[in-house]
């Protein structure tokens, strides 16, 4: 507050001081000898000045805005691998129950069957981790493969899922099949894995019925059965993101997660009363949390919706403020000049010819704006490509739009 009042009484003394130290240049001698007919329309390059550093900050600002706009579109149009909005994480705080590993595994079955059950969900399944949250990695041997080059790959993240999986989270199966409720503690150990897993891994062979031996070489192989499009659980930009690869909950981690919901509308208005009915289902002090996978997500995409808004506001700030400068500045000059012009017409101009005398000063001073402006911009673009998304510094579209709405605006 107290720098904002300072900033405020400095720019009113300076913008007040401004005409009266220009007044003691002027030839008063003169200006008392001209007659109230006689034009007194003088030039004055301060006042282009400003206008023209108003059309550059605009130009700047604006391209910033445009620049992380589209980055941000870019982001929420990368692929998943599932859907973000319908979907709610139920977690479960046991806090102090003392359950077993049956009856966790029996709590956590009893929610999902809960949740299918309300009017305005259309999907539920149980899962151990959750993407952006809570990952678990673990190393595999693939026979014919060399371990030091599988762990080169990166880190091959696992979810173990129930068989509702796939329809819940809207994740697509691509080939073979998914977790069914034969694959039990007891069968034989099956696995889903990612496109880009099955092709690393398998490079011009088809991963349906490869053995993976998940942990160790000594373990019983794992196969594989089905093959689901890339997913994405820790970082949503970085390609080792797409090694994914899902194991029935009953062979991985019975009693451990929680439940993954799919409703109807929005995830945010109905998380609240998928939490309350679900509470109903937990004993003694435990409790369950609900929360919107685009909360869990947020973080990830927050750089560029933060660098959108700020630029935006402070866009169209500067925006509005070059057009209201340069109104008063032509309407100022127009009054100055109101003699002269009577004149111009007098002696046959016609009206068009006087719009276009004006109209051509403010342009002028705008596309000078304009071209400085730009040179900034793209001097600092190298500055920005580095929190940009699959947008160059100097895309012609978003500098195209920029041009077109100082040149709108002017006119």
């Amino acid at each position: 507050l107290l720098f904002a009042g300072a900033a405020v009484l400095f720019v009113g003394l300076l913008t007040g001081l401004a005409p009266a130290l220009q007044s003691r240049a002027a030839d008063l001698t003169t200006a008392l000898k001209s007659g109230s007919r006689e034009g007194t329309y003088h030039r004055s390059r301060t006042r282009s000045a400003l206008l023209l550093m108003q059309g550059a900050l605009s130009v700047v600002l604006l391209v910033g805005a445009g620049l992380f706009v589209r980055s941000l579109a870019n982001v929420r149009s990368l692929s998943m691998g599932y859907d973000i909005d319908p979907i709610v994480w139920v977690g479960v705080e046991e806090r102090g129950e003392k359950l077993s590993e049956a009856e966790q595994g029996l709590l956590r079955d009893r929610l999902a069957t809960a949740a299918r059950s309300l009017p305005n969900v259309e999907s539920a399944s149980r899962g151990v981790t959750v993407p952006f949250y809570m990952t678990w990695n673990e190393g595999i041997v693939v026979p014919g493969i060399d371990t030091s080059v599988t762990n080169a790959m990166g880190s091959f993240r696992i979810q173990a899922a129930g068989p509702e999986y796939l329809e819940t989270m809207g994740t697509r199966l691509l080939r073979g099949r998914f977790i069914d409720r034969s694959d039990t503690e007891k069968s034989p150990r099956v696995m889903a894995v990612s496109e880009t897993m099955s092709k690393r891994l398998w490079p011009g062979k088809d991963a349906i019925g490869q053995c993976v031996r998940i942990g160790s070489d000594t373990v019983p192989c794992t196969t594989v059965v089905g093959i689901t499009e890339d997913v994405r659980a820790d970082d949503a930009f970085a390609e080792d993101e797409l090694l994914y690869y899902f194991r029935p909950i009953t062979q991985a981690n019975p009693e451990g997660g929680g439940v993954f919901v799919r409703v109807r509308g929005s995830a945010e208005r109905e998380a609240e009363a998928v939490r309350r009915s679900l509470q109903t289902q937990m004993p003694g002090a435990a409790y369950v949390t609900a929360t919107p996978m685009s909360e869990i997500f947020a973080p990830n995409i927050r750089p560029w919706r933060l660098g959108a808004t700020m630029f935006v506001a402070f866009g169209v700030l500067a925006l509005v403020l070059a057009a209201i400068g340069l109104y008063s500045v032509i309407a100022y000059n127009v009054t100055q000049r109101t003699h002269e012009l009577g004149v111009r017409v007098a002696f046959g101009a016609q009206v068009r010819d006087v719009i276009r005398l004006v109209l051509g000063e403010g342009l002028r001073i705008t596309a000078l704006g304009i071209v400085v402006g730009a040179a900034i911009a793209l001097y600092a673009g190298r500055f920005v490509a580095p929190l940009l998304f699959k947008v160059e510094p100097a895309d012609p579209l978003v500098f195209g739009g920029v041009i077109g709405i100082l040149l709108f605006t002017a006119t």
